[in-house]
C-alpha cells in the first residue's frame, strides 16, 4: 500500500505543487526517519504530516509539520510550522492552498479520518527562502481553514532557549520518512521517532564545506551515523526537552547528505532564529529581514564566500525583506564597507550615498510592502581578505520602528587558497561491472600567492573493498588510497579516479570519509558522499539491421 502511494504522490505533487516539491532534481535530499521505533499514541500529539488534498482514498504524506503554539488557547492552534522546500520551488511558486490538506491528531496514516484531514487556508514561506545546494531560511508555515482543538501545540524555541538545543543535548525527531534510504524505500504507516545528539556547527560545517551559518542546527551520531532523518520527514520537527517534562521545538527538518551516514550528521532549520519571523506572522505584526552576500554566487562555495584576485573588484549584495504583515515606512538601510577595501566609483546601486567619515553607505526608501524585496549591491576591491562590516536596516510601521541587524558577514578570500573537494560517481551498477569513482580537488583561490603545495588527498575505503585499479598516481595502504600533489595552482583543479568492482545484487558500497590534508592536518573533507547500490546485470541483445 505505502509504495502505490509514493508513486500516486510523485504523480499529483507534479501538476498540483511546484516541481522541486516531487523532484527536488540537483537538491540536497529530503530527510524520514533512519533507526527508530514507532511513535505511540499521545508521544507527539502535535506532530502531523502534509498531504496530497486530491488523494482521498489515504493519507498521501509528503513533509511533515508541527502544530505550534500560536499564544492563544493553551488546546488550540491555527498553525502549523514545516520547511520552504516543502511548499516552494527554487522560483519562488508557493503551492496552491487548496492542493494540500495536513493530517493532526493521527500518527498512523492508515488509519486517517476525513476529520483528521484539515483544509489550508495560507502558506507563508519566508520571503528570504534560498534553495541552494545548502538551503537557508528553510523555514514555512501553514495557516489552517478552522482551528484544532483538543491538541496542546508544541512551544517554539527562542534565543533565550539555547542552552537546550546546545551541542550535545538530546534531539527527538519523527515523522514518516524513509527508513531505508541505502537500497530502496520503506515509508512507514505509523510515523516512527528516534533520539541524537546536537552536533556543535563547527564539527558540522567540517563535512558541509563551512556553508552553515547562525540559521542552521545539525544533529546525529558521530562519527558512526545510523541514526536520522530521511527523504519524506522534511518539514517535521526537531524537539530538545524543555526542562519542565516537555518538549521545544528547537529545528525544522531541511536537508542532509544521505540518511544516517557516517561523518555526516543531517541538518535543521534553527527554530530559535526564526521565532520573531513566526510571532509576527501568526500576530499580524510588523518585521523586517536584512542579509548581505557575495555576487555572484559561485558554483561550489558557500553563499556567503567568495574569492577575488588583488586589486580587483567584487561585489556584494544587501537583501532587504518587508518579512512581517504590515507596509513599513521610512526605510533606512546602512552597510559598513569592509575594512582594508576601497568602495569602486559608481558601483552604489538604487541611489545609496557613500559617507567617508564613517566608511558607510546609506540608502533610504519610502517605503516597502509586505513580502517585498529589495536587492541593492556596490563593489569594492582589496589587496587583502576581508570580511565585510556590519549591517542593518530600520524601518517604520503601525507597530512603530523595526530593526534588523543582519547575519553573518560575508568573507571575500583574496590571494589565498580555498580548496573544493568532490566526488562523481554512478548511484547504481550492474552486478559484475568494472565502474568509476572519480574525485576532484579544486582550489577556487585567486591570486599570484593563492596556490598551495605539498598535498594529499586521503580517501577511506570501506572494509574489504580493494580497487580493480587506481588511476592517476594513486597508492594504497591497507584501507586508505592516497594521491600525492606537489602544487595546486590558484584556478586549477585536478582529478583522481578509482576503478571498482560491483558486488552481488543488493550490495552497498559507500564512500564517507575523504579528503585533502597537508601532512597529517586536514584542509577540507570531501563534501559529497558516495553511495553506490549494485542492481541486477542487463544482457543486451546485439543489434539487427534489416
Amino acid at each position: 500500500m505505502r509504495q502505490r502511494i509514493v508513486l500516486l504522490a510523485l504523480i499529483f505533487l507534479i501538476g498540483l505543487l511546484p516541481a522541486s516539491v516531487a523532484s527536488r532534481e540537483g537538491a540536497p535530499p529530503q530527510l524520514t526517519i533512519v533507526g527508530g521505533n514507532p511513535v505511540a499514541p499521545g508521544d507527539y500529539p502535535w506532530l502531523v504530516a502534509l498531504l496530497i488534498a486530491e488523494i482521498t482514498d489515504e493519507a498521501a504524506a509528503f513533509c511533515g509539520g508541527a502544530l505550534i503554539d500560536d499564544g492563544g488557547v493553551v488546546t488550540e492552534t491555527s498553525w502549523v510550522l514545516t520547511a520552504a522546500h516543502c511548499l516552494a520551488d527554487g522560483a519562488g511558486n508557493v503551492a496552491d492552498p487548496a492542493a494540500i490538506q495536513v493530517l493532526v491528531g493521527q500518527q498512523d496514516l492508515s488509519q486517517a479520518t476525513a476529520a483528521q484531514r484539515r483544509d489550508v487556508a495560507e502558506i507563508l514561506v519566508h520571503p528570504l527562502y534560498v534553495p541552494d545546494a545548502v538551503l537557508y531560511n528553510d523555514v514555512a508555515l501553514i495557516r489552517l481553514a478552522t482551528p484544532v482543538t483538543g491538541i496542546t501545540p508544541i512551544r517554539i524555541a527562542t534565543p533565550a532557549d539555547a542552552a537546550r538545543f546546545a551541542p550535545g543535548e538530546t534531539a527527538y525527531i519523527a515523522g514518516w520518512g524513509n527508513r531505508l534510504p541505502q537500497t530502496g524505500f520503506d515509508f512507514p504507516d505509523v510515523a516512527h521517532k528516534a533520539q541524537a545528539p546536537i552536533v556543535d556547527l563547527t564539527t558540522c560545517n567540517e563535512r558541509y564545506d563551512g556553508a552553515l551559518s547562525s540559521v542552521h542546527l545539525c544533529a546525529g551520531v558521530l562519527p558512526d551515523g545510523g541514526v536520522d532523518t530521511c527523504q519524506g520527514d522534511s518539514g517535521g520537527p526537531l524537539m530538545v526537552s524543555d526542562g519542565s517534562g516537555g518538549f521545544l521545538h528547537a529545528g525544522i527538518v531541511s536537508f542532509g547528505t544521505g540518511c544516517g551516514w557516517p561523518h555526516f550528521p543531517g541538518v535543521y532549520a534553527l527554530t530559535a532564529f526564526f521565532a520573531d519571523w513566526i510571532e509576527a506572522q501568526i500576530t499580524g505584526s510588523a518585521h523586517i529581514d536584512i542579509w548581505q552576500l557575495p555576487l555572484p554566487a559561485a558554483v561550489g562555495l558557500p553563499l556567503h564566500l567568495s574569492t577575488a584576485a588583488p586589486g580587483t573588484p567584487f561585489e556584494y549584495a544587501v537583501l532587504v525583506a518587508n518579512s512581517g504583515a504590515l507596509p513599513l515606512t521610512d526605510v533606512v538601510v546602512t552597510v559598513e564597507l569592509p575594512v582594508g577595501a576601497t568602495l569602486v566609483s559608481g558601483s552604489i546601486s538604487d541611489g545609496g550615498v557613500y559617507d567617508s567619515n564613517t566608511n558607510t553607505v546609506e540608502w533610504s526608501f519610502t517605503g516597502l510592502l509586505p513580502g517585498e524585496v529589495l536587492q541593492l549591491s556596490y563593489q569594492v576591491q582589496a589587496a587583502a581578505s576581508v570580511t565585510s562590516g556590519d549591517y542593518q536596516v530600520v524601518a517604520d510601521s503601525d507597530d512603530g520602528l523595526v530593526i534588523s541587524f543582519g547575519r553573518e558577514s560575508a568573507v571575500t578570500v583574496i590571494n589565498q587558497p580555498r580548496l573544493y573537494v568532490a566526488a562523481f560517481y554512478p548511484t547504481e551498477v550492474e552486478a559484475g561491472s568494472i565502474y568509476p569513482v572519480q574525485f576532484t580537488v579544486g582550489n577556487f583561490g585567486l591570486g599570484p600567492n593563492a596556490g598551495l603545495t605539498d598535498l594529499e588527498l586521503v580517501v577511506d575505503l570501506p572494509a574489504g573493498v580493494n580497487p580493480v585499479a587506481i588511476e592517476d598516481g594513486g597508492v594504497q595502504t591497507g584501507n586508505q588510497v592516497r594521491w600525492t600533489m606537489s602544487e595546486l595552482p590558484a584556478g586549477d583543479e585536478v582529478f583522481a579516479t578509482l576503478q571498482l568492482a560491483a558486488g552481488k545484487l543488493g550490495d552497498v558500497l559507500r564512500i564517507t570519509n575523504y579528503g585533502v590534508y597537508n601532512g597529517v592536518t586536514p584542509l577540507r573533507y570531501g563534501v559529497v558522499g558516495v553511495q553506490i547500490v549494485t542492481g541486477p546485470a542487463v544482457r543486451y541483445l546485439p543489434m539487427v539491421f534489416r
